[in-house]
């Protein structure tokens, strides 16, 4: 097969994956500090908003965030595909992505008021980015699927166009925007899916799959 096709699943994973976990954790966040004497809760802490666990709050965001992530670098594999079946399965990887995305951005929307100044913009601004990286996903797929593998030629060169704009893409740095909130560092070192978030940041080493063999 054309280079090109073999390299078509590498950007995926630098631009879908390596961009939107990019940048160090370094969530801000404090225990909230009650003056007077103390005295029995009258009524349960609140799940969200003032007086709500900053701890349980951030690590629901990182846990929406993470939902996007696992189909996003679950990459399709080509051995021994012809190219029906690379369509196939390019398309099929495109799909779950949008539906990791959507699952994300349906989670972000349920997290509620931030407990602490400025979260509440993050989220903001972290489904604003997921939702258009969702739509550039589905450009990439539609080009995918109007791609004719009888069409050796024209196939690889939509594989080509499809894979720059898949280079083109940004992904929200979620965890660079909430370290812009410097209340939430005690919570974030607690979180659970922050810290698995994190561990998601660190460069990984990949293998491009081997490229599948066009028909003769």
């Amino acid at each position: 097969m054309p280079r090109p096709i073999q390299r078509a699943s590498r950007p995926l994973r630098q631009a879908l994956a390596a961009s939107a976990l990019g940048g160090v954790l370094l969530l801000s966040g404090c225990a909230t500090v009650v003056q007077g004497a103390a005295a029995a809760d009258p009524a349960p802490q609140p799940t969200q908003g003032r007086g709500a666990d900053p701890v349980a709050w951030v690590d629901k965001v990182c846990g929406a965030v993470l939902t996007y992530t696992t189909p996003v670098l679950a990459q399709p594999q080509f051995d021994g595909a012809d190219l029906p079946a690379i369509k196939q399965r390019l398309s099929d990887y495109l799909s779950a992505s949008q539906t990791g995305l959507q699952q994300s951005r349906d989670q972000l929307a349920k997290v509620g008021a931030s407990p602490v100044g400025g979260g509440d913009d993050t989220v903001a601004r972290v489904t604003a980015g997921l939702e258009k990286l969702q739509g550039d996903i589905g450009g990439a797929k539609a080009k995918v699927d109007a791609a004719d593998p009888a069409n050796v030629q024209g196939f690889q060169a939509a594989l080509d166009d499809t894979q720059k704009s898949l280079q083109q893409v940004t992904a929200p740095d979620t965890l660079g925007d909430l370290k812009t909130s410097p209340r939430l560092d005690k919570a974030a070192q607690q979180a659970g899916n922050c810290t698995k978030l994190a561990a998601l940041a660190q460069p990984a080493q990949s293998t491009a799959p081997p490229a599948a063999t066009p028909p003769r």
